[in-house]
């Protein structure tokens, strides 16, 4: 909730209604609103839109909001699982096929 009461300090140092920083960001009233109360976080873009808009470093902005860290290390620490078939659809096909057509040249040459 750390962020939403830094959006909000920015906010109000500035003299801006929720209104008006939405129409700035091109955001509903709303979105500030859940964004102040902690129970929603702006995406990315608009972190670092509100990061310029106040003229702070992204770091100060976000910087000891624990709810805020914990999802970014989900996201970041999630496990990615590859499977034969993925490693062949994502590129691995080309190994695969190079390694082919070089061992039947080789067979071709000394077999």
């Amino acid at each position: 909730m750390v962020l939403g009461k830094r959006i909000k300090e920015e906010r109000e140092k500035r003299d801006l209604t929720q209104d008006q920083l939405a129409q700035t960001l091109n955001v509903s009233r709303q979105a500030i609103s859940k964004w102040e109360l902690g129970t929603a976080y702006p995406d990315i873009e608009r972190l670092i839109t509100l990061s310029d808009f106040f003229d702070i470093s992204l770091d100060n902005l976000i910087k000891g909001d624990p709810d805020l860290k914990d999802s970014i290390t989900i996201a970041n620490g999630a496990k990615s699982e590859t499977n034969v078939w993925d490693f062949l659809i994502r590129g691995g096909w080309i190994i695969v096929a190079t390694a082919w057509i070089i061992g039947t040249a080789i067979n071709s040459i000394w077999g």
